[in-house]
């Protein structure tokens, strides 16, 4: 029956996947996770335990048991995104939120690797090698637009009638590459080294209005535009150690920083100091003037040659990671507890745009006999600073068949954020950003073999 739903749910939930509204700006790591450390507060540093340790906690390749192991993981996320403006009532002492956008996001990625230990003379040699997709830049916004309409008395009729859809589409992976060696030289210390190769891609955009009818009453001045843009990937190394005595577990960790670098760079709004993607100006002499799209009264202010173009740059910084974790494990084989808390610190080079940030990552897993319970919390702070932190409940379990092992893990994420309109009209004025409300639920299946 376990192994039924199992599937069942490794099947579903392969289809959903989605990226955040600043993913090709910001990035978001989705990539190079296992199950199991998913579930137990994203603690990948700390119990990862698929060919991701290449790249995560290359150290940990030191203390696997001897053999070959295969694993492949199928990732899913499903992301709701509102956007919604103030409401007020006709007293004008009551406000309340008004949804205008709804949209739903779905992806999927893959990822596979294989991993070994050997002993050679008193000390044991782990080897990992892994790919699959580091970054997703895949989002999809819709946008259903609204006219009026007026009726004499006794006929029927819409009078807020469809006039057509504003859409802003991204596409692309960015795909990581990680080999690693880990030296176990003994049963208490261990180091790491891996090597891991972001890889070239293409940042595809398209941004368009769609217009029903004849009336383009509330429709964007939009030059409708599509392409790509090509980036640059970069090559950086992580290494870590490791020293358990008992039933404890300390270990350090650090990964390179690295620079995905696109055609253009990010345009950033004066105003809301967060990415632009489309930007709204005039055209004159076929010069195009850009506003701030955070200046409302800006863009109200125009009378003539008003448009709304596509903001093509792309940049994404990897900062530097500093890391320390620590793992407690009580109790028998049959019937054991694991305590597991880590601390990231983020830093990025000199960056503007960017602020240092921390993870902060803890779980347990309680596992008796055949049955695995795993949840945990996962902190992390914005790496913009008008953005606000986030917080990720995490859960799951895990199944083993001889040699084959299934690990499940999930998580729910809620972020609220103040963002311009996406598509500004002329002549309409708001007296605030708009809210942006994203809800992100997460399954990631598992899938190891040991041969």
């Amino acid at each position: 029956m376990f192994y039924r739903t199992l599937l069942i749910s490794i099947l579903f939930f392969n289809l959903l996947i989605s990226q955040s509204f600043f993913n090709s700006s910001l990035g978001n790591e989705t990539g190079f996770q296992s199950a199991k450390s998913y579930a137990i507060g994203q603690t990948h540093f700390m119990n990862s335990n698929t060919s991701v340790l290449a790249l995560r906690n290359p150290a940990k390749l030191g203390f696997l048991e001897q053999g070959i192991r295969g694993d492949f993981n199928l990732s899913g996320f499903m992301y709701t995104e509102r956007r919604s403006i103030d409401l007020q009532d006709y007293f004008g002492d009551f406000l309340t939120e008004g949804d205008y956008a709804l949209n739903n996001n779905f992806y999927n990625y893959e990822q596979f690797g294989v991993l070994g230990n050997f002993k050679i003379f008193s000390m044991n040699f782990g080897f990992a090698v892994s790919n699959g997709p580091w970054s997703s830049m895949n989002y999809r916004y819709e946008e259903e637009v609204r006219g009026s309409a007026s009726y004499d008395d006794g006929i029927i009729g819409i009078r807020d009638p469809i006039v057509g859809y504003h859409i802003l589409e991204h596409k692309g992976e960015i795909n990581l590459t990680s080999v690693a060696l880990g030296l176990g030289i003994n049963e208490s210390i261990s180091f790491g080294l891996g090597i891991n190769m972001l890889h070239d891609g293409k940042h595809k955009y398209n941004m368009r209005v769609v217009q029903i009818g004849e009336s383009s009453e509330n429709l964007a001045p939009i030059t409708n535009e599509s392409g790509s843009s090509d980036f640059s990937g970069d090559v950086f190394p992580s290494i870590s150690g490791i020293f358990k005595k008992s039933s404890f577990e300390l270990a350090f960790g650090y990964e390179h920083s690295a620079e995905i670098k696109g055609d253009n760079n990010v345009l950033y709004s004066n105003t809301s100091g967060l990415p632009i993607y489309i930007s709204p100006g005039t055209l004159s002499d076929e010069v195009f003037t850009s506003i701030d799209p955070g200046d409302a009264s800006a863009i109200y202010e125009v009378e003539d040659n008003f448009e709304l173009r596509y903001s093509a740059g792309f940049s994404i910084q990897k900062p530097k990671k500093i890391k320390i974790g620590l793992n407690h494990k009580e109790g028998s084989k049959s019937n054991s507890r694991l305590f597991s808390f880590e601390v990231i610190k983020n830093q990025f080079n000199n960056s503007i745009f960017y602020q240092d940030f921390h993870n902060i990552n803890l779980g347990i897993e309680y596992t008796k006999y055949n049955r695995v319970l795993r949840i945990g919390l996962a902190y992390k702070e914005p790496s913009v600073q008008v953005l606000s932190p986030v917080t990720t409940f995490c859960f799951g379990t895990s199944r083993e068949f001889n040699n084959l092992v299934f690990d499940l893990g999930a998580s729910y994420s809620y972020q609220q954020y103040k963002y311009h309109d996406l598509f500004p009209v002329q002549g309409d004025i708001r007296p605030d950003f708009d809210t942006v409300h994203e809800s992100n639920w997460s399954l990631i299946s598992t899938i190891s073999y040991t041969f």
